[in-house]
């Protein structure tokens, strides 16, 4: 069976939230790279290195929970014929309710017959978390 191909970044990134929509294990991996030097940070997790690590943390992900529905937003894209950033907005849904909004990176490069994802790092939206924060303590937050 042969590994399916992304004709342009916008393909490959449609197929990444499709796959964790559809907590589907295989078409996730279909998107990333087959370089060991991909990357995954999750949101508060440590840096994911190569497909191995990376395969088994998207299992994770899909074993343990509901459903997400991904509302992407803000989107910021820097491409060439080589290499595009995508830095997003995740407005994440599960069961209907807002649970979280992050600050994504997205790198894809282009292999030769492909576009392939070789880095995702997220993060929680700052302002969100500094408006919690403040209903906790009531005092200003400072980030470094």
């Amino acid at each position: 069976m042969s590994k399916i191909k992304f004709s342009s970044p916008r393909d490959a990134e449609n197929a990444f939230y499709e796959a964790i929509e559809n907590a589907d294990l295989p078409a996730m991996m279909s998107v990333w790279s087959d370089d060991d030097a991909s990357v995954c940070i999750h949101p508060g997790a440590p840096r994911l290195e190569g497909r191995s690590q990376i395969k088994e943390s998207w299992q994770e992900i899909f074993e343990s929970g509901p459903a997400m529905v991904f509302q992407i937003s803000e989107e910021r894209i820097t491409e060439d014929n080589h290499l595009a950033v995508h830095l997003v907005r995740e407005e994440i849904v599960v069961e209907g309710e807002l649970v979280s909004v992050m600050l994504s990176t997205n790198i894809y490069h282009h292999t030769g017959d492909s576009w392939r994802m070789m880095l995702h790092h997220s993060s929680p939206e700052p302002e969100l978390i500094l408006d919690e924060y403040d209903l906790i303590t009531e005092t200003p937050a400072v980030l470094h």
